[in-house]
């Protein structure tokens, strides 16, 4: 699967149906009934996203190899999770 990002088509894994599941479930439990984030739970998400996304450090680099800092890793891979949900209305 490609994901557009940063003017750059990223290569993601095809996610099986458990991986799947795993996801969405870590995505319920990182907001409470409020909608308020548990930020160590969310992050907990993004790492089980990059995992399965097949997405690792050396990736990370614009197509002009300049390094994605941290905050757009973050963003790459709350795309990343859209896409695998079907949230995003794009792709």
């Amino acid at each position: 699967m490609k994901v557009k990002m940063f003017d750059k088509d990223w290569e993601v894994k095809d996610l099986k149906y458990k991986e799947k599941r795993q996801l969405w479930k870590l995505s319920i439990m990182a907001f409470d009934d409020k909608g308020q984030a548990n930020q160590s739970k969310y992050y907990d998400l993004l790492n089980e996203v990059e995992l399965v996304s097949g997405l690792s450090e050396k990736d990370y680099f614009k197509d002009d190899k300049s390094p994605l800092s941290m905050a757009e890793i973050d963003l790459l891979l709350q795309e990343v999770f859209s896409h695998y949900m079907g949230l995003n209305p794009k792709g």
